[in-house]
């Protein structure tokens, strides 16, 4: 195995394991990639990411077949494949299961955003997916057709995927969608009480 192999490999763990320390994803949930080559290196399927070794990080064919590595590239090696097909841009993905992401996904056709900082990374809206079965060529064109141009998408009633030029950007963006997510809960919450209180403070929220 080549020096620059190895390394990407520990690069792909490493971001998995931040992405579960940051309480993004739990157990073996989401997962992590980058482009090598003409394929991808992906993590493993079913190893929880706090166990998870360098060399069970999957190198994998355009058509998601392994290479390499230990174990079998995530079921959701097709979403994967398929945005890097379609974005050339994109070098790297983060999809994560994180709570509140996770439950605007299923509760919203779309994430409002109510931060300034939020629209200067995402605009005014966070897109979702339309929803079909994981592991599926359906949920991976539907994520595809959702992200179109974009850095990140929610995946209906299942998670949300942020894309970027590396693993460090594209992890960055799925903690801020997290916090996007928060933040618009929160904001809701507080509104209501304005609101209740016929204050004049409250936003159009």
């Amino acid at each position: 195995m080549s020096d620059g192999l190895a390394e990407a490999r520990e690069v792909v763990r490493a971001t998995a394991a931040a992405m579960a320390a940051a309480g993004l994803a739990t157990g073996s949930s989401g997962n992590v990639s980058v482009r090598w080559g003409e394929g991808l290196l992906i993590t493993a399927s079913g190893v929880p990411y706090a166990r998870l070794e360098a060399d069970q990080v999957i190198e994998a064919d355009a058509e998601g077949r392994r290479v390499s590595g230990r174990g079998e590239p995530s079921s959701e090696w097709r979403m994967h494949v398929a945005i890097y097909a379609a974005r050339p841009d994109v070098e790297a993905i983060v999809h994560t299961h994180s709570p509140m992401a996770t439950a605007a996904a299923i509760a919203l056709p779309y994430l409002p955003v109510p931060h300034d900082e939020g629209r200067i990374l995402f605009g005014d809206r966070i897109p979702a997916s339309k929803h079909h079965l994981p592991g599926t060529w359906d949920l991976a064109n539907a994520v595809v057709s959702a992200l179109a141009e974009g850095p990140v998408a929610l995946i209906a009633k299942h998670g949300a995927v942020a894309v970027g030029a590396t693993l460090e950007e594209a992890l960055e963006r799925a903690v801020k969608i997290e916090e996007t997510a928060r933040l618009f809960y929160l904001s809701r919450q507080f509104g209501d009480w304005a609101r209740r209180e016929g204050t004049d403070d409250a936003r159009a929220l």
